[in-house]
């Protein structure tokens, strides 16, 4: 049986569609931390936040921005409430390139299923 310190990558793919169009799901599963991807184009990436699980005296994850400029935080407030929820580090990219709040209410909770399914 393999120990925490023992480097594991498992990958994790699914499609959901959303009005007849394709939104692609991927995780990539780490040994205390999950890398996940939501996009209507696959291997494209144009914004990556991370967030950390709150520690100590902290009640709220740490998150940040890393790569992009999106305004609207989307990647950021999933990776918030991953991370608040399953107490690990989430590393958070969306390629869904819309305002559209359905469509991004439809990833979300699509990605939260994804996730559900591989941590629980």
């Amino acid at each position: 049986m393999a120990d925490d310190t023992d480097p594991r990558f498992l990958i994790h793919q699914t499609t959901q569609m959303y009005l007849g169009e394709p939104i692609h799901f991927q995780a990539v599963q780490m040994n205390k931390s999950v890398f996940v991807w939501a996009g209507k184009q696959q291997a494209n990436m144009k914004d990556l936040s991370i967030a950390m699980p709150a520690f100590g005296s902290q009640t709220n994850p740490a998150v940040t921005t890393v790569l992009g400029q999106d305004i609207s935080e989307q990647s950021r407030n999933i990776g918030r409430r991953l991370a608040s929820k399953y107490g690990m580090q989430f590393f958070v990219s969306l390629d869904i390139g819309s305002q559209d709040e359905m469509l991004i209410a439809f990833t979300e909770k699509k990605l939260s299923e994804f996730i559900k399914g591989l941590l629980t």
